[in-house]
């Protein structure tokens, strides 16, 4: 049997890009799949909780469909609640001179009201308005083209 010898690299090189040439061709006619975008709409509206009062704030995002609060518990924990516009029942601001805290009682009243509390006045105030305004808003009604 005859011994192997090592190849310097500029022929290591060569041999490789001739390798690469000739497999090249069936690489481009190959379509990639398009992997499907999981990009996620950006809340219309949100509201945190005043940081000093609460450790690890609250959070509440409004999207046009749903009401998302995330209740964070320490750190790396949270518990997060979504709740369709629809299935809203009941908002209440109750505020002070200062600070107030925001109740959205959804209609089935078995499950549990979702509440933000450690806003500000002025944060609790737009918050039930910018929800109560998205409730009253007639759906968009998608009518066929044809």
């Amino acid at each position: 049997m005859a011994k192997f010898t090592a190849l310097d690299p500029d022929e290591a090189r060569k041999i490789e890009k001739k390798a690469f040439e000739q497999f090249a061709p069936e690489l481009e006619k190959k379509p990639e799949k398009e992997k499907p975008k999981l990009t996620k709409e950006p809340p219309l509206f949100a509201v945190k909780s005043i940081f000093p009062f609460q450790l690890f704030p609250d959070e509440l995002l409004v999207y046009k469909d749903k009401v998302t609060l995330i209740t964070r518990l320490g750190p790396g924990m949270e518990k997060i609640r979504h709740l369709h516009l629809k299935e809203i029942a009941q908002l209440e601001a109750d505020c002070g001179p200062i600070f107030g805290h925001l109740h959205i009682i959804p209609k089935l009243r078995t499950e549990e009201t979702m509440l933000i509390d450690r806003l500000s006045r002025k944060q609790a105030l737009e918050a039930r308005e910018f929800i109560e305004n998205l409730i009253d808003k007639p759906l968009e009604i998608k009518e066929s083209t044809f």
